[in-house]
């Protein structure tokens, strides 16, 4: 008896391995054209982030992986009669199943680890690795485009050409929206990392200033702090293991806040200015006791994201193998399309009304689990048909 189970494992174990390591390329391949479109910076910087990025790819592809492979096998043991055979010889389905459960639920737990991983040090290295190729991702940038802006608006510096040792030809600048505007011969740009500043460094430089002209034949110095221009898309959140430790700082930190807008408010209420409480100073603190707030709920999320997210290779097998034994056919990609597609129906919508629900506070963060729980009912039920 225990030679059909064996014999289940270890085809679907090569099949995962193999379907592992394609879909990962394959997303690395995305991951590197898309980095360097998007940053318009050479490959070569898409490259270094790559040791980075895996464990992200690896969270993403062991799900895809675990379903193809039980999708694949099952439906061509099925197909050839084999589970009717089993039948008769008095094994049921589920004892074929269960080394494969028992296996998924260990790569569950490795895509637990991933998640959490790739939310927390993956993200920091690779913002760390954008920025300190910055300089020579904004120079690619200014030579594919011609043009930067920050973030606001409120600075943006075009050129004509940048030279192959990073001289810009013919730059022009504008601050402040347009209060400002100048023109220079040529211009360099240096990034003081420890200070976090950026130095635009302009010759012969010519400005304008509220119809003003003001003639510069010296060298002129535009600085601007490098968080203004430098924004990762790459947002570092605490691992699982830290996460009381950050909600403790985050109440320290919202308390500070509080007592400083109650302070503000008792004063200005003493004084009879109403007024000073539509003051900029306080609209900030106001806002910054929303964004306290909203990283409140996203830090909760964190660990049921991780334990859903990663538990999703066990219940996309849990649902995959009875479907496929149930479809019984040997077309093996329609078995895996017909599955997946529901899937994506099914699963991920749920998933992601639970993390933005949770996000926002509207739910639990527990309820990032719907998406499984889902799977998990519609796989009973399917347990139930094939036997």
């Amino acid at each position: 008896m225990k030679l059909f189970p064996r014999y289940a494992f270890f085809q679907t174990l090569k099949i995962f391995v193999v379907a592992l390591a394609a879909a990962t390329l394959a997303f690395l391949f995305f991951f590197i054209i898309k980095t360097s479109l998007d940053l318009g910076a050479p490959i070569a910087l898409a490259l270094q982030m790559t040791p980075y990025i895996l464990p992200d790819l690896l969270s993403k592809t062991f799900p895809l992986a675990a379903l193809l492979s039980v999708t694949f096998f099952f439906s061509r043991m099925a197909s050839a009669n084999e589970i009717i055979a089993l039948k008769a010889l008095g094994i049921a389905p589920w004892r074929v199943l269960f080394p494969i459960w028992v296996f998924m639920f260990f790569v569950s737990l490795s895509s637990v680890w991933l998640n959490d991983l790739s939310l927390s040090w993956s993200r920091q290295q690779m913002t760390r690795t954008l920025l300190h190729k910055f300089e020579e991702t904004l120079l690619a940038k200014l030579r594919a485009e011609n043009r930067f802006a920050t973030s606001d608006g409120d600075y943006i510096v075009e050129v004509s050409d940048v030279s192959d040792d990073g001289l810009l030809i013919s730059p022009t600048f504008t601050a402040q929206g347009g209060e400002i505007t100048g023109f220079g011969e040529t211009a360099r740009i240096e990034v003081d990392y420890e200070a976090a500043l950026v130095h635009i460094r302009l010759y012969n430089t010519e400005f304008y200033a509220k119809n003003v002209e003001m003639q510069f034949s010296k060298n002129y110095a535009l600085t601007l702090p490098l968080n203004e221009i430098f924004r990762s898309a790459y947002r570092v959140d605490p691992p699982a293991a830290k996460i009381q430790e950050a909600l403790a700082d985050l109440s320290a930190e919202r308390e500070e806040n509080r007592r400083k807008l109650a302070s503000t408010a008792i004063f200005a209420f003493l004084r009879g200015d109403l007024q000073e409480t539509s003051h900029p100073v306080w609209k900030e603190r106001a806002a910054k006791e929303s964004k306290i707030a909203d990283r409140e709920n996203r830090y909760r999320l964190i660990v049921p994201r991780v334990w859903a997210s990663g538990f999703s290779c066990f219940f996309f097998v849990w649902v995959g193998a009875p479907f496929a034994i149930w479809f019984n056919k040997a077309d093996y990609t329609a078995a895996f399309f017909s599955c997946f597609l529901p899937i994506l129906g099914i699963y991920y919508p749920l998933f992601m009304f639970g993390l933005e629900g949770a996000k926002s506070g509207a739910v639990s963060p527990i309820f990032a689990w719907t998406g499984n729980v889902a799977l998990g009912i519609v796989g009973c039920w399917l347990l139930k048909k094939i036997h």
